[in-house]
């Protein structure tokens, strides 16, 4: 048939932005119980030099969000609404705001939801919809997080800029993004591979990558890590403890 691959590609923000982003279209994340795209917005927002912010709605934060999306219409900035899940009978208003707008050429906006039943389908219709969640295989996952790092983030040694320390710093990024990869493709395998659906979100893997930096930047020999504070670290706080 010609096809390659049967699987869907990683998500790529930077080929999203490319490719299918509007002023005046938002962009609604469908994600799963404790999954948050936003701090990857963020970042890839920040790499472009982009102001973003975002709210999590729910608590009575309906008029803050309409007015921080018509400050990031005029701005040109990016924001995003958390939540919306939670806030359904709100979402027309929302829809009519972005609908009878006129955003600058960088606005941006981005909306995250659960699958809700009464989440209204006119919103539904006039957004680009993506699946937030871990692809399948362990290649996949490994290449949606390595396109999410920019070069210069994911080269840099720290404050050091010792060669050594920044070839170690990368080496045990990318353990971490394999190991990461690993500990969500385990999830299709329940109750072998674990017991239940344990949510691995993208913070925790944040979280293990700046305990490399702080590891590569804090020893005193050049070239060496302290695997056994790491394997500490990972196993007993940022994976562990479920």
């Amino acid at each position: 048939l010609g096809v390659d691959n049967l699987s869907p590609p990683a998500l790529s923000l930077s080929h999203l932005e490319e490719t299918e982003l509007t002023p005046g279209e938002p962009v609604l994340f469908v994600v799963t119980p404790g999954a948050d795209p936003s701090a990857e917005i963020e970042e890839f927002a920040s790499s472009k030099g982009v102001g973003f912010a975002e709210i999590a709605m729910g608590g009575g934060q309906n008029d803050n969000a309409l007015q921080l999306v018509r400050t990031a219409a005029k701005d040109g900035s990016w924001v995003c609404l958390k939540n919306l899940h939670l806030v359904t009978s709100w979402l027309p208003a929302l829809e009519k705001e972005i609908r009878n707008m006129s955003p600058d050429p960088q606005f941006r906006c981005f909306l995250t939801a659960e699958p809700h039943a009464k989440f209204p389908s006119i919103l539904l219709e006039s957004s680009l919809k993506i699946t937030y969640e871990a692809p399948p295989g362990i290649k996949k996952n490994l290449q949606r997080t390595l396109e999410s790092w920019s070069t210069d983030w994911f080269e840099k040694g720290g404050d050091c800029g010792d060669p050594s320390k920044q070839i170690l710093r990368s080496q045990g990024m990318y353990v971490c993004a394999y190991f990461h990869a690993v500990l969500q493709e385990r999830r299709t395998y329940i109750p072998q591979g674990w017991t239940k659906f344990y949510e691995f979100s993208r913070g925790d893997l944040q979280s293990a990558c700046e305990t490399v930096s702080l590891l590569v930047n804090s020893s005193a020999k050049a070239g060496s890590l302290d695997w056994r504070t790491l394997h500490g670290v990972l196993e007993l706080a940022v994976y562990g403890c479920r």
